[in-house]
């Protein structure tokens, strides 16, 4: 073990441990544990939101797929930054109205009170949801600290995985939200500088961009096609199915639960665009360039690499000094682990919360719940730790599959009650019961992440028409439209229709003062229904 490395990463891991003891100190109830008493910055919040998308998908799934497809890798950032712009513009400020008029703690908490659901039946399926698809989501991450550990110290990758379930479960169960948010931002910034160097360090180790484009035209030239090689109609299903990450930013709850936190709605807005896209552009710019230059330093003879969505560690432990690489390693396992700490929360809130203390109605404390939340938190991190040393490794596909059963558990529900005041109970318990299980039934028996031709029968005949596109692409908008009819046949309270209404009607632009209606009209709409809220005293 390379001792260099090692004291960088202790460095970096000495610095969380403080982090965590800090955010104990603000951690003594169920509402700061799960939000941070919506008292958080939005600078933080938007950062830890983004720390928090960007898992291991990040630093070794994408760079892997940018390793073995070239060019065409591109279209999954395209994806990724379009997400990240419907996601501010289509969720976070109206969930943070809702979450505040509400006091919503979780997404089940927002749906249940949005609907007006008295059966249960809506947080008993966001549970399941959340549980199924979320330990699923925390096993890829696991399996990603995993290949880490293993390419920076020269351990086995199932030790690496039970370092990282180690270090992930302590710091959650000792500080909750807030220890989580302000590890993502330590975390987001790790990401990015690892992301920006990594790439300048490779095109000046092998030449400039015009010799590394030569060595890969030379190896594969279809990786310097924008489709991949593929034409026509093979073109637009290559595209698509690399830029299907859109939809499923709509519908994550460790996402989504960043909004439901932040002190002011307003600046869920233009602030939190401008970061959040600045952000997300470069992290996925450095990451695909890593990925397409470590192919062609692969096939250069200045590289080597036993798995392509190892390559980022593996180009830092050729490309830098040991102490600077322990840093980069840390960068790598910050991706993991921003992203596990919030999804393990997210598990917790579902379980400890949702079923115990909603549905089963047991009250306790809140130092009680939260103490329980805790030992959730350590038994979803052993199931998860299970998958992940039993599971395929492949970390695109098994962030993909449970990327997609929470994209078309949540992510259609989601936007239709925060845009259409007819969205009924009904509609959501008949969606999102639909939305998991052919989730879970195409995913996990019949076709596997993306549609294929070769399931059986008429299965293998849609597959043939879908061939390579992701399952939860076209789930999500069918069960969009399975929401929308059962909506449509079924009449929501008056009571729930008018308080959509008055939420979010459309408040008029007048001259205030010395300010003429052109600068008035500079705020957005979001931004003027927030003050008429406020004002009115509805929120």
């Amino acid at each position: 073990m390379n001792s260099g490395i090692l004291l960088g990463f202790l460095v970096y891991l000495a610095l969380l441990a403080y982090i965590g003891w800090w955010a104990n100190r603000y951690t003594k109830t169920e509402d700061q544990y799960f939000v941070g008493g919506r008292k958080v910055h939005v600078l933080a919040a938007t950062l830890s939101d983004k720390a928090s998308d960007f898992s291991g998908w990040l630093m070794l799934g994408y760079p892997g797929a940018a390793f073995s497809s070239g060019l065409g890798a591109f279209w999954a950032g395209i994806g990724c930054l379009f997400g990240t712009l419907a996601d501010y513009v289509l969720i976070g400020p109206r969930l943070r109205i809702y979450a505040g008029k509400f006091r919503a703690i979780t997404v089940p908490d927002y749906l249940e009170a949005r609907l007006k659901d008295d059966t249960k039946l809506i947080r008993i399926l966001s549970a399941l949801i959340i549980v199924i698809f979320m330990t699923a989501y925390v096993a890829a991450q696991f399996t990603a600290g995993g290949k880490t550990f293993a390419e920076g110290f020269g351990i086995s990758d199932n030790t690496g995985i039970i370092i990282t379930v180690i270090i992930l479960t302590a710091y959650v169960i000792t500080g909750g939200f807030f220890a989580v948010v302000w590890t993502d931002v330590v975390q987001a910034m790790f990401m990015l500088l690892t992301l920006i160097i990594v790439p300048f360090l490779a095109l000046s180790e092998i030449g400039g961009f015009d010799k590394a484009t030569a060595i890969i035209a030379s190896a594969d030239p279809n990786l310097l096609h924008p489709f991949g090689g593929a034409t026509g109609m093979a073109a637009i299903v290559f595209a698509i199915g690399y830029a299907s990450w859109i939809v499923g930013y709509l519908g994550q709850p460790h996402i989504v639960t960043r909004y439901m936190s932040v002190e002011d709605p307003r600046k869920l807005r233009r602030p939190g665009i401008f970061i959040s896209g600045t952000w997300t552009i470069l992290v996925l710019w450095g990451a695909f360039f890593a990925g397409f230059l470590g192919f062609a330093m692969y096939h250069a003879g200045m590289l080597q690499v036993s798995d392509p969505e190892k390559v980022i560690p593996a180009m830092a432990v050729e490309l830098m000094p040991s102490w600077l690489a322990g840093f980069v390693i840390a960068g790598i396992i910050s991706a993991v682990m921003s992203t596990a700490d919030s999804q393990l929360l997210v598990a917790s809130s579902a379980i400890a919360r949702d079923f115990y203390h909603k549905v089963l109605g047991r009250e306790l404390g809140k130092k009680q719940m939260v103490n329980i939340s805790r030992l959730v938190v350590a038994a979803v991190a052993l199931v998860g730790l299970w998958f992940a040393i039993s599971g395929p490794k492949v970390i695109y596909q098994m962030v993909a599959t449970a990327w997609g059963g929470l994209a078309v558990g949540f992510g259609p529900i989601l936007v239709l009650s925060l845009w259409w005041k007819r969205t009924t109970k009904e509609g959501a318990i008949v969606g999102m019961a639909y939305g998991l299980i052919s989730e879970v039934i195409f995913e996990a028996k019949i076709y596997g992440w993306a549609f294929n031709p070769d399931a059986p029968g008429f299965f293998g005949t849609i597959g043939g028409w879908f061939n390579g596109i992701p399952v939860f692409f076209i789930n999500f908008f069918v069960t969009l439209i399975v929401i929308a009819i059962v909506s449509m046949f079924t009449r929501p309270p008056e009571d729930v229709v008018k308080l959509h209404e008055d939420i979010f009607k459309k408040v008029s632009i007048e001259r205030t003062g010395k300010k003429s209606i052109t600068e008035a009209r500079a705020k957005s709409q979001v931004e003027n229904v927030v003050d008429f809220i406020l004002t009115k005293g509805t929120a």
